[in-house]
């Protein structure tokens, strides 16, 4: 018989046992102020004795539209960063599905946010996929989460109480309120070490699409291996390619139950690094599956780095927070990915940087990227922007005249005090997005006990600036000293 040791790892970063509730470093509320194209960023300090784990409340002025954001939660143990994930801001919804894994050293977190003043009672249920076990009756639960109120679980932990194992799966879940959600992919690497990967969370309530969708990064090789996650949405199976762009890719056939998921995992062999992006295309009559990749890094034999990229449609124009920082210059930047989507037409892509203040730094790059071509470098590597000034923080605005649009991912790479590569995604936006004073939610912040969390804020919608604020609760909705 094979031996399987679960993930039984008790972290104070989904639950404080003896929680401290005093955020260090930021009032409560943090006013912001954001002009169009421009950015703000407000840090916990890290220093807090013990673990403060709760929620934030993105809140527009009267007349004011909300900015894009999204949160970076970073993680030391003994003084050496081993981990970053960064985490968009959300919109409250009634249903969705999340890709969950509970096996060996991984689990998956969920953080939920009631932010009615109503009680939310939520049902849940879990859909083997790709799984090591004979799972017949996978957990259906309920429970309710009080007004104002969070929960931040593993799934093996109450009230989702997974115990089937080890699988591969989906967590379905829905309320009778809106309800904030976010879901992390926790791995314990070979030093023991805590490394977190934010997980989509699909919203069941969107209307199907049988567009293709992209991941505009992959790298395989040389210490790297992709893991494709698709998940089904519909209650149908659905079925289609997956296509490995670039030199030497592949392609391979999916199909996915009602309510599943695949992975494809690549073979990270050789020395040499292969990237491109990744093209997943629906069948005739099947809608496109949610999901996305996982590129890990391996270093000595020791997984140092994990980063998720979600599904992406592609677009004409987008914005995105820019950051060149750290202790010195290459230390902590920002890199772009960016796939064309258009298998006839080559696609021009232009790069224009703004500082915090929504100003124009006369630093531009124009990008040319063949049909279904890739490109991926960090911003100083781009022609037209060598010169950006370190230290710097901005936006940096990517646009194509392409009908077929691009796909775009943002790559954050740090080095840490082991001269370890880390890597996470930054999120961009769409542009065209229509601008909202609908307030946003992040469902989970963890400071102190080794976290911090960075709340990055930036003007999403063209012609928008944005006003309002910040406020910090408790997993019980009290206020946050």
């Amino acid at each position: 018989m094979t031996r399987v040791i679960l993930f039984t790892v008790a972290l104070p970063f989904l639950c404080a046992a003896e929680p401290v509730y005093s955020l260090q470093g930021l009032d409560n509320p943090t006013p912001f102020s954001i002009s169009d194209r421009g950015a703000a960023t407000y840090d916990t300090s890290g220093t807090g004795n013990g673990v403060t784990v709760g929620y934030a409340r993105v809140q527009a002025n009267a007349g004011s539209t909300m900015p894009a954001g999204y949160l970076v939660f970073g993680f030391k143990n003994n003084g050496v960063l081993v981990s970053e994930a960064t985490v968009p801001e959300v919109r409250p919804v009634r249903s969705g599905r999340i890709y969950a894994a509970y096996y060996g050293p991984v689990n998956t977190g969920v953080a939920m946010v009631n932010p009615n003043s109503t009680d939310a009672v939520v049902s849940f249920y879990f859909t083997p996929g790709s799984s090591f076990c004979d799972c017949p009756n996978p957990p259906i639960g309920s429970f309710t989460l009080p007004a104002h109120s969070q929960i931040a679980r593993f799934v093996n932990e109450a009230p989702f109480n997974v115990t089937f194992g080890p699988s591969l799966g989906t967590m379905t879940f829905s309320s009778n309120v809106p309800i904030g959600v976010i879901a992390l992919h926790g791995r314990i690497n070979e030093r023991s070490e805590f490394l977190m990967t934010t997980l989509p969370v699909a919203d069941l309530s969107e209307p199907a699409s049988s567009a293709a969708v992209f991941f505009p990064q992959y790298a395989d090789g040389g210490g790297w291996t992709t893991d494709v996650i698709l998940v089904n949405k519909t209650d149908a199976t659905i079925g289609g390619t997956v296509q490995f762009l670039g030199s030497g890719g592949t392609t391979t056939q999916y199909s996915i139950a009602p309510r599943g998921m695949q992975h494809i995992l690549t073979s990270g062999s050789g020395s040499a690094t292969t990237v491109g992006a990744i093209r997943v295309t629906p069948g005739a009559g099947t809608a496109s599956p949610s999901g996305l990749s996982i590129f890990s890094y391996k270093n000595g034999g020791v997984t140092v780095s994990e980063a998720g990229v979600p599904v992406l449609r592609p677009g004409q124009s987008f914005r995105m927070f820019e950051i060149e920082a750290g202790s010195y210059p290459g230390q902590l930047q920002t890199g772009l990915a960016i796939a064309n989507s258009s298998s006839t037409d080559t696609a021009t892509v232009k790069l224009e940087l703004t500082n915090l203040a929504g100003d124009s730094t006369g630093m531009t790059s124009t990008l040319t990227i063949p049909p279904l071509g890739h490109t991926a470098a960090f911003m100083k590597e781009f022609p037209g922007l060598e010169s950006i000034p370190y230290p710097f923080q901005g936006v940096v605005r990517i646009s194509t005249t392409s009908s077929s649009g691009i796909a775009i991912i943002g790559l954050r790479g740090e080095y840490n005090e082991r001269k370890d590569f880390l890597i996470t995604t930054s999120m961009p936006v769409d542009e065209t997005t229509p601008p909202s004073s609908a307030e946003a939610l992040f469902p989970h912040l963890a400071e102190g006990g080794g976290y911090t969390t960075e709340f990055i804020l930036f003007s999403g919608s063209a012609g928008q600036a944005s006003s309002g604020s910040l406020q910090f609760f408790t997993p019980s909705g009290a206020a946050l000293n």
